[in-house]
């Protein structure tokens, strides 16, 4: 019982050491691997967002070449944009390009698009796409230069015909609309026509087309990625393209890489330890005799034809078939069985077992003397007779020699020739050359 409960714990020990070095270098793996596809995901991120602003800027240009039509004040609508004109005046239509920019957004951002709207300057009219209250209630109250002093000189982006490589638009940082309670970031793109601001360009993009591209990348790429501010062991922090304040945090979680890890290695340290035990397995029964645990003949034989020294017994057992004639097969078998083991109970574990034939043993054994060579055969006889087998007085006879620089077939002949004359000497004895 001991016994068996040692074993048990060795077994589980096993597993934990395995478990613990296959988590311990997954975990470190996997950590190196975010740390690399932190920088790759936040370079993807920025190009995307600065695609969007390039779709963004285009519209200016398609603004200054669209043609003005004179529009009573009223409210119009083509397809999904609707045209708020508050006071009769030319109106730039600017449907087909919104719905078109529309487009083009919607595809680098899963159709994450809220409004489009573009605010004219005065407020005389404006576009929207969709039109929706929030908006609406905000265009009642623009005045003369209104979009200028409400929202340009806000999110400070004055006169950005200045900038000729740098930010002529501004992202806001994310906040919750008005009315709707949905999570936006608002691009704002002024339109400006000699140094005076003719337009403003306003496009909403719910929020979660941030982390719905973050979710997107994590599932490609196995990551587990975050944009939390806190507990993160590796992060990248900084702003945004055109944005001023709130920089985003792209990260990596301790507990993440935990959760991540803690089953595929519990599973491989599991799959480890049976692969490994079915091999061993498999080894010794390519190996061993499964009758009496020595060495199989096949198996073992090349090896001894690439040795040189030997001390060396060939044992026999004596009358072996009229054990197998008089009480049948089975219990020839489980003599065996008996005659191996106390043959292994005489031998060190660095000694060489080898069942050569039926009732036949070779033992080979390193450092050993002619003398201790005398000693360990007769050991080996006496223990085999000292008590009956199964009812059964049974001896064995026993051959051997020591011998140095020569073949194996030759200290067999020599050794087979000795268990002869044990043999015929009156069996139960051993005789060493």
């Amino acid at each position: 019982m001991r016994s068996q409960n040692k074993k048990t714990y060795q077994s589980q020990l096993t597993i934990f050491k395995n478990f613990t070095i296959f988590f311990c270098t997954l975990s470190t793996l996997y950590l190196i691997y975010n740390i690399y596809h932190v920088k790759s995901f936040h370079q993807q991120y920025i190009t995307k967002i600065k695609l969007v602003y390039s779709y963004t800027r285009r519209f200016g240009s398609y603004y200054n070449n669209t043609p003005e039509k004179y529009k009573a004040a009223d409210h119009y609508k083509k397809d999904n944009v609707s045209l708020v004109v508050n006071k009769a005046t030319q109106v730039k239509v600017l449907s087909n390009g919104i719905s078109k920019l529309r487009s083009e957004l919607n595809q680098l951002t899963n159709n994450n698009i809220w409004t489009i709207a573009v605010f004219e300057n005065p407020a005389d009219y404006a576009h929207f796409d969709p039109i929706r209250p929030e908006y609406l209630n905000q265009f009642d109250k623009y005045g003369e230069n209104s979009v200028m002093l409400r929202i340009v000189a806000r999110e400070g982006i004055l006169n950005t015909y200045q900038s000729f490589y740098g930010c002529n638009l501004k992202l806001t940082e994310n906040y919750i609309e008005n009315g709707s309670n949905t999570h936006i970031r608002t691009l704002y793109y002024p339109i400006y026509n000699k140094m005076h601001l003719d337009a403003l360009l306003a496009i909403d993009i719910k929020n979660k087309v941030f982390s719905e591209f973050l979710e997107k990348y994590n599932k490609q790429h196995l990551t587990i990625i975050n944009m939390n501010k806190h507990n993160n062991i590796y992060n990248i922090i900084k702003l945004l393209p055109c944005s001023e304040k709130n920089p985003i945090t792209i990260g990596i979680n301790l507990l993440s890489i935990f959760k991540a890890i803690f089953f595929p290695a519990l599973l491989l340290s599991l799959f480890y330890r049976y692969f490994r035990v079915y091999l061993i397995k498999k080894k010794y029964h390519i190996q061993r005799d499964q009758m009496t645990k020595f060495y199989r003949r096949d198996y073992y034989e090349k090896k001894w034809l690439k040795q040189h020294d030997f001390n060396l017994l060939i044992i026999d057992i004596d009358h072996f078939k009229k054990i197998n004639d008089n009480y049948g097969h089975e219990v020839g078998d489980d003599i065996i069985r008996h005659v191996a083991n106390r043959i292994n109970n005489c031998i060190r574990a660095k000694d060489i077992a080898v069942r050569w034939g039926g009732e036949e043993f070779i033992i080979t054994f390193k450092d050993m003397t002619n003398k201790q060579l005398h000693i360990k055969a007769q050991q080996i006889c006496t223990s085999i007779s000292l008590s009956p087998i199964l009812g059964l007085d049974i001896t064995v006879s026993i051959g051997g020699t020591t011998a140095t620089n020569t073949h194996f077939n030759n200290v067999y002949k020599i050794a087979d020739k000795a268990l002869y004359y044990s043999k015929h000497n009156g069996r139960n004895q051993y005789t060493i050359v």
